[in-house]
């Protein structure tokens, strides 16, 4: 029964991309391979990449300083997130500057970051800053969901801060917070490739400005399907240890 129920749910989705495939299959065949490969064309060009190892190196270098950036923002933003909930003054401070680094374009960090610590360490920088304000604005939005009475009664009982941090505010933040960080990965890989296009020589998004000079469409899909994955993966991975490892607070 449960198998029966998991194949029905799986045939619109295969379906759908099975529609996609044929759609883009017909159209690549109206024009030429350098402005749209066809889908063979480019599943030829990805196991190309993965045979020679020029995917397993490229894509090193860029989880890492995903990682690396992703990672900061994360370990900065979720005190940071804290603090600007439980303190009022901290909240008139800081705010207004988190604010700033959200509505600031990708493009002006990039670029100023390439003038600030030049080129090498621009991917981890990029991806921190764009991240930072996720996670700090949805910490802080979890703070303010908590319920004030909850709160009134821990002080009446003179409840530790940090009994009160860990059995009250973890509880009440960790499902903003981990909505946060859910939406901080899928910016992470779109940050560090466009970071890694005009700042370094390797990486996922150096190897697309690379393809793109030589005019190698079917490469350019190719990474970009592989970032896709590659987002689609650590999407599943986050949601996995979220159900899992922190299910009770959840």
């Amino acid at each position: 029964m449960k198998n029966s129920i998991f194949l029905i749910r799986g045939l619109p989705p295969l379906f759908g991309l099975a529609a996609f495939l044929a759609i883009w299959q017909v159209i690549s065949g109206f024009y030429s391979h350098v402005i749209t490969p066809s889908p063979v064309e480019v599943a030829q060009t990805l196991l190309t990449l993965a045979a020679d190892g020029q995917l397993w190196e490229q894509s090193r270098h860029s989880i890492l300083r995903g990682l690396v950036g992703f990672g900061l923002a994360v370990a900065a933003g979720t005190p940071l997130g804290l603090l600007i909930g439980m303190n009022p003054v901290a909240a008139s401070l800081l705010r207004p500057l988190v604010v700033v680094l959200q509505v600031t374009p990708l493009i002006s960090w990039l670029l100023l970051a390439m003038i600030w610590i030049g080129f090498t360490k621009v991917p981890v920088f990029v991806v921190f800053v764009t991240t930072l304000p996720l996670i700090v604005i949805n910490t802080f939005q979890g703070v303010k969901s908590i319920d004030g009475q909850l709160l009134q009664m821990s002080e009446i009982y003179r409840i530790s801060k940090p009994r009160v941090i860990r059995e009250i505010y973890l509880p009440q933040v960790a499902p903003y917070l981990m909505a946060g960080v859910s939406n901080a990965l899928g910016v992470t890989w779109k940050a560090v490739a466009m970071a890694e296009f005009l700042s370094v020589q390797q990486g996922i998004g150096a190897s697309m400005a690379v393809a793109r000079i030589n005019l190698e469409t079917a490469a350019l899909f190719a990474w970009t399907l592989f970032l896709i994955g590659l987002g689609l993966v650590t999407d599943r991975l986050l949601a996995y240890l979220t159900n899992r490892k922190l299910k009770h607070w959840m």
